[in-house]
């Protein structure tokens, strides 16, 4: 009878430790927009045991979505580390599951608006610690991450002078969007790229970090060798159909127009008015078809270290 009370005292606590860990998840909704029009984002913030105000790490997840190897995996290592992790969800409210072969389905500028309301809303929360709030993301959520960074964006949504994000760590991002002398906010920001990444290329980012960083930004770089895209984790995959933007770069002159690197055409004008025709015939010189990319084992350990690293200095103060 004693071990069978102590069986099932054993399950109630079982029961209550899960109970109590579910009761750790929080998912907020906050507004943004879906080509000009608003929309409901929501997120899950996975809690730390700790009261509070406990700083936030905000995850922003990829072309392909939200996975529990990917996002789950980093939201669990730094709710390890007390920090409040706070996973965006850019597809399910706008009915979307992948944007892998059509890019247009979520754009980038609404993807880059999501980062900023989020950073907005998580403003409103009492048990956050405001000061100490970080981004990371993978590919487009990595370009997101990294686009929170500037001013420009920042200004245009609305964000008040107050409330930036505390540091910035962008995985495999696309840097096709590069700004003539980019106005960062003075916060770290760290890139992690893989050396064989065809998906996005590593070469567009490198050569970005130095306008950066020539403009007055902080900005660090670390290229893992043979590592290519989406090293940190899930399967291999190759989609044939995916739209690979690779060798596109747009980049910003000194007179404010905007011109498609490869191609040389004008997408946007030094008034700041589109051109759409240019921009439709310089994705069309400069997009291919065909994505891919996997894990690396070693990059992904470094990786996550690095990351570990790098919080525990600008986000924890350690």
């Amino acid at each position: 009878m004693r071990l069978a009370g102590l069986a099932i005292a054993a399950v109630l606590l079982a029961c209550i430790a899960v109970g109590a860990q579910a009761q750790q998840r929080e998912t907020i909704s906050f507004e943004s927009r879906q080509k000009g029009q608003p929309v409901q984002i929501t997120a899950e913030i996975h809690w730390p045991a700790a009261a509070g105000p406990v700083p936030a790490m905000v995850i922003h997840h990829g072309s392909g979505g939200i996975s529990d190897q990917r996002e789950g995996r980093f939201a669990r290592e730094m709710v390890a580390m007390g920090v409040a992790a706070v996973v965006i969800d850019s597809f399910k409210p706008r009915g979307v599951t992948s944007t892998v072969q059509d890019q247009s389905a979520v754009t980038g500028q609404d993807f880059n608006f999501d980062a900023l309301m989020a950073l907005k809303a998580l403003n409103d929360i009492a048990r956050i610690d405001r000061a100490h709030i970080g981004i990371m993301g993978f590919s487009k959520g990595g370009t997101s991450a990294l686009m929170a960074s500037h001013e420009q964006l920042i200004a245009a949504a609305g964000i008040p002078a107050f409330l930036r994000y505390a540091l910035h760590v962008p995985f495999y991002p696309s840097c096709s969007v590069q700004y003539y002398k980019p106005r960062t906010t003075g916060a770290p920001i760290y890139m992690l790229l893989g050396g064989a990444d065809t998906y996005v290329g590593a070469e567009p980012c490198q050569t970005y970090a130095e306008t950066i960083r020539a403009a007055g930004g902080r900005i660090d770089v670390k290229v893992y060798p043979d590592a290519p895209h989406g090293f940190d984790g899930g399967r291999p995959y190759f989609v044939a159909t995916g739209e690979n933007y690779s060798q596109c770069v747009v980049q910003q002159q000194a007179d404010r127009s905007w011109v498609e690197r490869k191609s040389g055409i004008v997408t946007t004008g030094a008034d700041g008015k589109p051109i759409p025709a240019a921009q439709v015939e310089a994705l069309s010189a400069c997009r291919t078809l065909g994505v891919s990319g996997g894990p690396n084992d070693a990059a992904a350990r470094q990786s996550m270290e690095d990351l570990k690293g790098f919080v525990r200095r600008h986000l924890l103060g350690g």
